[in-house]
């Protein structure tokens, strides 16, 4: 999955989109569960995701390209942003659900049933060969977002040295928090010469009663578990805080690897890569590679309880932003501190790159893969295929 590989920006004209047809909520979620279920890596879950909505007329070229700009300008996973927010456009709050839910569902199912395999399977010989060759592939993986984020970021010497000062603060052990936080706050100094274009959005009324109940109902899990089970308390606040420095899917990957290696070390870091490496096989969102985290920790409960709050925070925010999105695009201090952020995202993931480099266990062959899958990913291979052969080689030769 690779979102630094989605071309179209939030850079968009001033036009209105039309109307969007009308679909029933068991419609919603079939569409966005057969795409959740078939779709692997970025590449090929934009288009594929485009195509469903468009030849449906749930949104128009003009208004799925307004759509993805809003979704890219504020944290979560873009691609389960858009289906929670086509969602909401054609149903409101439950149309939103009903995206997001499908969606989400297949990889979540998926990424949990692969945890138990791999905890079971532990100790081993053939799981760590077959891993040992995921986590070079993993590497490949984060090479080629490294360069993907710098391609659309951290063009011009402005951008790069932010991308540099966020790799070289995040090796520092500065949080990821502290480092986006920074970085929003010098955006509308450090850019303010740059003025973004407007942008014009459907209407998609956000019943606010809904709303309150489901931050009612969020709330009420909160207070319970921090009652009765302090650890899913914990993991559901960790997870939230990954949600909302994730920006377009793969950002959330240094924020996950700061809150379960560095702050709680709840899991190793080789361990942390082998989790990232099967979120890899499954389609849908790599963010659901949470799930992972959430099985090591609390088995099938605290599974179900990353994959939910990994998306928490990123909904509401959407739900609350839609209704104003258009004159918040069009904000410039906004629109430049969303630059000085995504300009932050590839020096985050490089040193998180980094990190991971330095505890494994090298050797010619594993180098070799992991340059290999790199080069297959650039070629635009799909990733199911590149994370196969990497098991395949894994278990021959390693």
């Amino acid at each position: 999955m690779n979102p630094g590989r989605e071309r179209t920006g939030p850079q968009t004209g001033p036009q209105t989109p039309q109307p969007p047809v009308q679909a029933s909520l068991p419609e919603i979620f079939r569409c966005f569960l057969r795409v959740g279920a078939t779709a692997y890596g970025g590449p090929a879950m934009l288009p594929l995701m485009r195509e469903h909505i468009l030849r449906r007329g749930w949104l128009t070229p003009e208004g799925f390209k307004v759509g993805l700009a809003v979704c890219q300008a504020i944290p979560g996973g873009t691609l389960m942003q858009i289906a929670a927010y086509t969602g909401l456009v054609l149903r409101g709050l439950p149309g939103a659900l009903a995206g997001f839910l499908g969606f989400a569902t297949p990889a979540c199912l998926l990424i949990t049933a692969l945890s138990a395999v791999y905890h079971a399977m532990q100790g081993v010989a053939l799981t760590a060969s077959a891993m040992a060759g995921l986590s070079s592939v993993v590497l490949g993986i984060i090479a080629l977002a490294v360069y993907d984020f710098w391609l659309k970021y951290a063009h011009g010497p402005r951008r790069v040295s932010m991308t540099l000062l966020a790799c070289a603060l995040f090796l520092a052990r500065v949080s990821p928090a502290w480092i986006i936080l920074g970085a929003a706050l010098v955006g509308p100094v450090v850019f303010r010469d740059e003025t973004a274009p407007p942008v014009s959005l459907p209407k998609a009324a956000v019943p606010v009663r809904g709303v309150l109940a489901l931050a009612a109902l969020a709330l009420a899990w909160l207070g319970a578990t921090f009652a009765l089970a302090p650890l899913l308390y914990t993991l559901s606040l960790s997870m939230a805080k990954a949600d909302l420095m994730a920006f377009g899917g793969y950002g959330v990957f240094p924020a996950l690897y700061h809150e379960t290696v560095d702050l709680h070390g709840w899991m190793s870091a080789a361990t942390f890569m082998d989790g990232m490496a099967l979120a890899q096989v499954t389609p849908g969102p790599f963010m659901l590679g949470a799930c992972f985290v959430g099985y090591h920790i609390a088995g099938l409960l605290g599974a179900l309880t990353a994959g939910i709050w990994i998306f928490t925070p990123s909904f509401f925010i959407l739900m609350l932003v839609v209704p104003s999105a258009g004159r918040l695009l069009g904000w410039q201090p906004f629109r430049r501190a969303l630059s000085g952020v995504l300009s932050t995202l590839g020096g985050l993931i490089l040193a998180v790159g980094i990190q991971l480099g330095r505890g494994m266990d090298w050797s010619w062959l594993k180098a070799a893969l992991c340059v290999a899958a790199t080069i297959a990913l650039y070629k635009r291979v799909d990733p199911i295929w590149v994370v196969l052969c990497g098991v395949g080689l894994g278990l021959w030769l390693l």
